[in-house]
């Protein structure tokens, strides 16, 4: 039965290393910066329930430690990206925001 706990816990942790690998590849292609920021909070969260996984496997308390301490810090990072995010777009600033096309606005200026 332990033998089958351990293979389980490898097996989740090997699942846990592609959707941290799609989580990064989120968090750089975007394409927006709502994308950006769900990409690095998805590889905190699963990087939390990585080192989580690992405290269970190797029967080490301290990870857990670690674990709560790199969630925490991961929780106010992406805290901060949506406060900059939010700011950015209550000043006008949004890259988001859709742009008008300049051959669309050169044709509405050219009509009475």
């Amino acid at each position: 039965m332990e033998n089958a706990m351990k293979i389980l816990l490898t097996v989740l942790l090997a699942v846990l290393v592609v959707t941290i690998f799609f989580g990064l590849i989120r968090a750089i292609l975007g394409p927006r910066k709502a994308d950006r920021i769900m990409g690095i909070n998805m590889i905190g969260s699963c990087t939390t329930l990585s080192l989580a996984t690992l405290s269970v496997l190797f029967a080490e308390p301290w990870l857990l430690d670690v674990c709560l301490i790199y969630c925490l810090i991961s929780f106010l990072a992406v805290v901060l990206l949506a406060k900059i995010k939010i700011s950015e777009k209550q000043k006008g600033e949004d890259p988001d925001a859709p742009q008008e096309d300049p051959a669309k606005r050169r044709a509405k200026e050219v009509r009475p």
